[in-house]
């Protein structure tokens, strides 16, 4: 036993673990297998920050058992509009049991009684024993057990409070822990299905029991209940207020044992508890647990406890010494230190190597002293090698193609060492991007580092500080940034084994080994190469714009009635929700939601006649913000933007693209984002004229753009006879869809039929609804819904796909593309439905989506090695969805044609053929098929 006064906690684990459940926003998986496990965090959260505030000596944790009490034997009713337990929640508990079970502390349950019943006796025969108790719940029908000895810490989601018997007093009006059984009988529990009595509240019920002392006393003086409304009611309710109170009081007479010797937290198992912690990849609240006595074998050493040996090479013997170890190495890992986020804009300030876990090197390069030196004072003297001496020395082993690279977010630090004359080869494995596929959330090093090696790393607020005083690694002394710059090389490193096991346990090494990773080498040469921009273009569009916002603002200024700032949430607000009577439907920390998903809502509900007593404004108000938001984000992340992202350096701009944006393999892109520039709007295609070829007229723009891959990824997946007659064929396939759902022969089918079956065909993969039709057709909901039930029985197979597809992902947990690439989806199987319908989107989504993203991704692999093949100088500079971008000398243009008609197609082999739609010109936003 501890020193320490003995306090008891007691903890209510099946009401834990339903908040904790409840609480989420977003679903919590174990990355690797894709189990939910939310909720166990969030219990095992609650646990350890109650054990961390109130440091409790012994702890045990009680369970309801399965079947019905001896409450519910007496009225059969009680609880009996409760939901079954959700699976994924049942699955959950039971990780739980293991988690506590693991720890060897008691999980007292009885047949017949439920958890509180457990708890109640144990808090009694604590008292008697002269032990204080804490008992940790979410209900506050346990305040009828607080004593001098017992307090009650109630824990939700929403509130956390600690009852004493003055604080109970407090919450009910001066009636304390005695009276709350008589409270909770009067006032009834919905949630369990007891029934009070009807009409009489909280207040009411103290005020009762305030002048008559017990539901008892009562009706022992029934007669002088003032007013008479409430004596009727309660002589009429008075066999349902006595039932009540005797349903909501807890037993205290359970025969279960207080063990105080087994509820030691001083000898608990702390690292079995460590090692299903591991295996839930909770490792990041693993080092919260409590120390433990207990003997027995010690957790698995993590990386955290390894002997390091970081050194810093700056001299030649050192420089050479290293290069020899790395030489003989066959694999190691690097990471860069810049002067900047941008990798085209970056200096190199040093490079970090490791191939041992534990050991690395750092050689700086670009050290340089601090600018705050005070007036006179000497710098310090920076000791290091000379730059273009270490990258002399060093290009032989990041050239090599015998041996094997491994760096953290790769397409950035090969970005920097190329445009230091370096091309990283044999570049075997990115832990960023094997996290993500891995399907884990935090794919940053620190957080990974954190969660997979329990090693925590310094951040880098911490060398180069924040705001105005912030300054370049550049400038922090090389004592400080070597071994920071080190760690990243060796947890680099260290992470590989762990995610290679990660890989190989989710099946996709294969499309990780054989499209991510040689992908990383051709994204670079991209981002090297860039496109030209014709900056006076957008200088001239930016006026006009400016001058389309003034008159937005004016038309919504004139339709409010007054000036407000459209920009301005809060202000917005205001607008929406008290001058315009819209409903708020979402709250955030800064105020009412006014983002695009609850305006769409919105606007939706507006249209299906839904809302009531709202403004007639506002509908109109609705579409102009939407074009004002529209315009701005146009003008300010585009038009007025662009120029100042053209490098001084080669004169053209530079987009960043990212493997890991996108949860279907899409890459996205950044700085600037060339995916997000509108491409049906006028304004949108005048933006992309403003990417042009250079030298003109010496060289032209080629965009090749995958024709309907999606619905010929669908065809293939789905295996529908007419989907893949169409396609085999040749045929239009709106126009086949037009022909089918409107019965029509498909010579008569008129713009209209087609544009609607284009809605379908595209639509069906977002879980289109009947609303959606009526948002991009003529069609009222009611035929919007007629046409999806069409659309179903024309493509048979497409349902057939739907079905399956959901039906395998409930079963197994996740979805995966045709090259192998998952998404976890868990949540499909959660008893929240909007969050079950969003995953079953998902998933029918994801197997379309991700094939597509994969095939583009074959074929940019396929084009730069036969460009590479043929020493052509045409280059792709572009990769936006389903299109490439190439630039090519005007002599090339035709032989580029003729290879991308056979390289793109042939991409991936499907059910249909592929195709493509070739274009050409002197920018991107004209350019002219090509024949």
């Amino acid at each position: 036993m501890t020193d320490a006064a003995p306090l008891l906690l007691l903890v209510d684990g099946h009401a834990l673990a339903f908040v904790a459940y409840n609480a989420l926003r977003e679903p919590m998986t174990v990355r690797s297998t894709g189990e939910p496990v939310g909720a166990v965090y969030g219990f095992a959260n609650s646990l350890l920050k109650t054990i961390s505030d109130f440091r409790p000596t012994h702890c045990m944790v009680a369970f309801d058992p399965p079947g019905p009490t001896f409450r519910h034997e007496s009225y059969p009713d009680y609880k009996a509009h409760r939901p079954p337990t959700p699976p994924d929640l049942h699955l959950q508990v039971e990780r739980i049991r293991q988690l506590v079970g693991a720890s060897g502390l008691p999980m007292p349950e009885l047949a017949g009684y439920e958890a509180d019943d457990v708890l109640g006796t144990l808090s009694l025969r604590a008292e008697e024993a002269g032990v204080d108790t804490l008992i940790l719940t979410v209900d506050t029908d346990a305040l009828q057990l607080v004593s001098p000895r017992t307090r009650v810490y109630v824990s939700t989601a929403f509130n956390r409070k600690v009852y004493d018997v003055d604080a109970v007093r407090k919450r009910y009006d001066g009636l304390g822990p005695e009276v709350v059984v008589d409270i909770k009988g009067l006032e009834g529990d919905k949630s369990d299905n007891i029934p009070g009595v009807a009409g009489v509240g909280r207040k009411t019920a103290i005020r009762l029991l305030t002048e008559f002392g017990t539901i008892e006393g009562i009706y022992e003086r029934i007669d002088e209940v003032e007013p008479k409304g409430l004596r009727e009611r309660m002589r009429a309710a008075e066999p349902e207020a006595r039932e009540s109170k005797r349903l909501v009081t807890i037993v205290r007479d359970v025969p279960v044992e207080l063990d105080l010797e087994s509820a030691d937290l001083s000898s608990y198992d702390r690292a079995a508890v460590a090692q299903v912690m591991r295996e839930l990849e909770f490792r990041s609240i693993i080092d919260r647990l409590p120390p433990s006595s207990a003997p027995g074998p010690d957790a698995p050493a993590t990386p955290a406890a390894l002997p390091t040996d970081y050194r810093i090479v700056d001299t030649a013997a050192g420089l050479a010494e290293m290069v020899a170890e790395l030489g003989g190495s066959g694999s190691f890992a690097f990471d860069t230190e810049t002067t900047s986020e941008h990798a085209m804009e970056a200096e190199l300030v040093g490079i970090s190597f490791s191939s041992a876990a534990g050991a690395a090197w750092y050689v700086p390069v670009g050290h340089r002293p601090p600018p705050d030196l005070e007036l006179g004072e000497a710098p310090a003297e920076i000791v290091q090698l000379p730059r273009d001496e270490v990258l002399a020395a060093v290009r032989p082993l990041l050239e090599s193609e015998s041996i094997a690279k491994v760096a953290h977010n790769a397409n950035y630090d090969a970005t920097v060492l190329a445009n230091c004359g370096i091309r990283v080869r044999n570049l075997a494995f990115d832990t960023m991007i094997a996290a993500h596929m891995a399907g884990r959330r935090a794919i940053g090093l620190k957080p990974l580092a954190r969660e997979v090696l329990g090693e925590e790393m310094t951040p880098i607020e911490e060398l180069i500080g924040t705001g105005k005083k912030r300054i370049t690694m550049a400038e922090v002394p090389i004592g400080r940034a070597g071994p920071y710059a080190c760690a990243d090389a060796d947890l680099s490193l260290r992470l590989r084994a762990e995610f290679e096991a990660d890989l190989g346990r989710t099946s996709v090494a294969e499309p990780f080994e054989t499209i991510e990773m040689p992908l990383i080498d051709v994204l670079v040469r991209m981002q090297r190469t860039g496109v030209a921009l014709n900056s006076a273009l957008l200088a001239g569009m930016s006026p006009d714009l400016g001058e389309r916002l003034g008159g937005v603002e004016r038309s919504i200024r004139d339709l409010i009635g007054h000036e407000f700032n459209v920009a301005s949430p809060k202000q917005l607000a205001e607008v929406l929700y008290d001058e315009l009577r819209l409903p708020s439907l979402r709250k955030t920390k800064t105020g009412r939601s006014t983002n695009a998903a609850s305006l769409e809502t919105l606007r939706e509900r507006l249209d299906l006649g839904e809302l009531d007593g709202v403004d007639p404004r506002a509908r109109e108000m609705i579409d102009s913000v939407f074009e004002y938001r529209e315009l701005s984000k146009l003008k300010s992340t585009y038009v007025d933007a662009l120029p100042g992202m053209v490098n001084r350096e080669t004169g053209r701009v530079h987009t960043s693209y990212n493997q890991t944006g996108s949860a279907t393999g899409r890459v996205s892109s950044n700085d600037p984002n060339v995916q997000n520039i509108p491409v049906r709007t006028e304004l949108g295609r005048r933006v992309r004229e403003a990417f042009v070829a250079e030298p003109s007229p010496e060289w032209v723009l080629l965009g090749a753009d995958y024709s309907q891959i999606e619905l010929r990824v669908l065809a293939h997946l789905s295996q529908d006879p007419d989907l893949l007659e169409a396609f085999s064929e040749g045929r239009d396939i709106h126009s086949t869809t037009s022909s089918l759902v409107y019965e029509v022969p498909i010579d008569e089918v008129t713009a209209d039929m087609r544009r609607v079956a284009k809605v379908l065909n595209f639509g069906v993969l977002y879980g289109l609804t009947p609303y959606g039709i009526t948002q991009q057709t003529d069609l009222t909901p009611d035929q919007g819904r007629r046409f999806i039930d069409a659309y179903f029985s024309s493509y048979p197979g497409i349902r057939d796909y739907i079905d399956r597809t959901i039906d395998e992902c409930r079963r197994d947990g996740h979805v995966a593309t045709l090259r192998g690439r998952r998404r976890h989806l868990p949540e499909i199987n959660s008893s929240n439905g909007n969050v079950r319908r969003a995953a079953e989107r998902a998933a029918i989504n994801m197997p379309v989506q991700g094939t597509a993203a994969d095939i583009i991704k074959l074929a940019m692999l396929a084009m730069q090695g036969r460009l590479d093949d043929l020493g052509m100088r045409s280059r792709m500079v572009l990769q936006v969805h389903d299109e490439l971008v190439f630039e090519a000398p005007a002599e090339e243009r035709d032989d580029l044609a003729d290879l991308v008609r056979r390289e793109m197609p042939a991409a991936m082999d499907l059910s249909v053929p592929l195709e493509i739609e070739l274009k050409a010109g002197a920018n991107w936003g004209r350019m002219e098929p090509m024949g």
